[in-house]
């Protein structure tokens, strides 16, 4: 797996304090950036859903009730 480089600024009271503490912070950050990455894909594919799902018409009766008819018709 190949890697790249992301640089940010933070305040300095905030880095002093990483610096004593043993926490791999590279895969914390890491673990957070996919979390947040999975969860604005989750957000899209349902927003992608609900307007696909905004042309479906309301069923006036439960759908079980429609297949137990057809079935019984047989």
């Amino acid at each position: 797996m190949s890697t790249a480089t992301l640089s940010i600024r933070i305040r300095k009271d905030l880095k002093e304090k990483m610096k004593v503490t043993k926490i791999n912070w590279r895969k914390e950050i890491e673990k957070f950036i996919e979390k947040k990455i999975k969860e604005v894909e989750l957000s899209k594919t349902l927003e992608t859903i609900d307007k696909a799902l905004s042309n479906v018409p309301v069923a006036d009766e439960p759908a079980w009730k429609t297949v137990r008819e057809m079935r019984d018709k047989k």
